[in-house]
């Protein structure tokens, strides 16, 4: 019931402001009263910018400053840190008290931005926003009803990251039982074999490891035959420490998993030492760390999340894909109870595990618990295996956007300054913020960021449809009830039944 009426006051919200908003624009354009008060600049010279993020302050009015400055113009920032952001930027535009001429707003929120006259389609004569500059997915983040309706500024998703030592240690363990001819158990495992068998059997079509079966086979022998004979017991010590270390280096260029079924050959096959607990967790409580193994699978709003006619998540591609992920519990045995995100990247730092999970802003926390010394070990990022041969994985994004206010006078300047800061000023966000900047190229010089850049170009972005502005909450739940091993094709019609409720209401 509180759902029922939190949906129904949004929607009411909508409607009414976008009433508000023609007739108090007819107000607004026959006036021509200047504005009252003792403010020591010219209101005509002068936007107002909101946003609700503090770590965004010092980019913000560094890139004020700088604009104003070649521009001859005022920007004032304003940092609001109320709940209902929206609201209060609803409640000061339909007032015209100091009214946001531009804004930060997370891309999820446009449609309702939008129908609420809060967000309108922006002027790009120069054409920035294009995919020179942009990548598909931040172009699909400001998109709503075929047009772009702000500019991308910031994103946040997730990569994978391991310990480049523990990796390197079992690539010199594979190496020493390739030389002694002793292949086991480091050849991959069917780990999934009774899960392709059921989609084999519902979809009348063979398996990715049926059809690759013979390949498998071929390559094997052929890279035996390949393998050059050593015997390494006969060898002296020093030419067996040579031969190992150029086997390890052969191994480990090829050693960071590039699908799942790699990743579980790793994990079983691994004999860590003292003081690791697993080979790999993650915090599997929350969506953003979690969506990446139904990306591909399903369509949430289509590319843009704004097409109520392209839903789609409830099939047995995806039915497959969770079973996998159910499958990783029993795998690795994480507890749901006992983990979140701070506690698995204080357990990799302490140098409990090879692989985690992270998001954007791991990039900064390792890199500190590297130069204060509490992180001994050396490190990497690396993309998301995928899903399978056949299945890539697509991790969630989410994109804040600069938007312009349908209310503003100034909207020409604001404009220019939404412009500015989400392009010409882009290369200075992640250094000041800590936020990877949307803007291509703007991240080269940072270390590390390039494989988030890479995820992100692929992601699927947060949708824009009003009604599904809980779906993710329910998609949660959803997951850790099929990670605690409830049955997921009985979650997939239940999440689908919640979200018809979701229209009807």
């Amino acid at each position: 019931m509180e759902l029922q009426h939190k949906i129904t006051s949004v929607i009411s919200l909508i409607l009414a402001t976008a009433l508000i908003f023609y007739s108090s624009t007819l107000e607004m354009k026959s006036t021509d009263t200047a504005e009252e008060g003792g403010a020591w600049y010219n209101r005509s010279d002068t936007i107002y910018f909101w946003y609700s993020d503090e770590a965004m302050s010092d980019y913000i009015n560094k890139a004020a400053v700088s604009f104003g400055e070649e521009n001859n113009v005022h920007v004032l920032p304003v940092l609001i840190t109320n709940d209902n952001y929206l609201e209060a930027i609803n409640e000061a535009s339909i007032e015209n008290n100091q009214l946001p001429d531009a804004y930060i707003l997370g891309h999820e929120s446009l449609e309702m931005a939008f129908l609420a006259g809060l967000a309108v389609p922006i002027d790009d004569p120069e054409r920035k926003c294009n995919d020179k500059n942009f990548s598909q997915a931040a172009l699909n983040a400001v998109k709503y009803n075929g047009r772009t309706v702000g500019y991308p500024l910031s994103y946040d998703t997730c990569a994978l990251v391991y310990n480049e030592d523990y990796l390197h240690d079992w690539a010199s363990q594979k190496a020493l039982a390739i030389l002694k001819g002793e292949g086991e158990p480091f050849v991959d495992g069917e780990y999934f074999e009774e899960i392709d068998q059921l989609s084999s059997e519902e979809t009348g079509e063979s398996t990715a490891e049926e059809n690759s079966a013979g390949e498998s086979a071929e390559n094997t022998e052929s890279e035996a035959v390949a393998e050059p004979v050593v015997d390494y017991d006969s060898l002296s010590e020093e030419e067996q420490a040579s031969v190992l270390a150029a086997k390890t280096e052969e191994v480990y260029q090829g050693a960071i998993p590039e699908t799942l079924n790699e990743l579980l050959t790793i994990a079983d096959s691994y004999s860590a030492p003292a003081g690791v607990d697993g080979v790999m967790s993650w915090d599997v409580s929350d969506i953003l760390y979690n969506f990446w193994i139904i990306g591909d699978v399903v369509s949430l709003g289509g590319e843009s999340g704004d097409d109520r006619a392209n839903l789609e998540f409830n099939n047995t591609k995806t039915v497959n894909a969770l079973l996998r992920y159910q499958y990783l519990h029993h795998f690795f045995n994480i507890d749901s109870a006992l983990n979140n995100y701070d506690k698995v990247i204080s357990d990799f730092i302490d140098g409990k595990m090879i692989f985690t999970i992270c998001s954007v802003d791991g990039v900064a926390k390792l890199k500190e618990a590297k130069e204060n010394g509490s992180f001994e070990h050396a490190y990497g990022f690396a993309p998301i295996p995928e899903v399978d041969e056949t299945t890539p994985s697509r991790s969630m994004s989410m994109t804040e956007v600069v938007v312009i206010n349908g209310y503003s006078e100034k909207k020409e300047i604001a404009n220019a300054f939404a412009r500015y800061l989400t392009c010409e000023f882009s290369g200075e966000l992640y250094a000041r913020s800590g936020k990877a900047a949307c803007f291509i190229g703007a991240n080269d010089g940072y270390e590390n960021i390039s494989v988030f850049d890479t995820e992100y170009a692929d992601s699927v972005p947060l949708p824009k449809i009003i009604e599904l502005e809980n779906f993710w909450m329910e998609l949660e739940a959803m997951f850790a009830r099929v990670w605690e091993g409830d049955g997921v094709e009985d979650q997939l019609q239940g999440l689908q039944d919640t979200v018809r409720l979701f229209f009807t209401r």
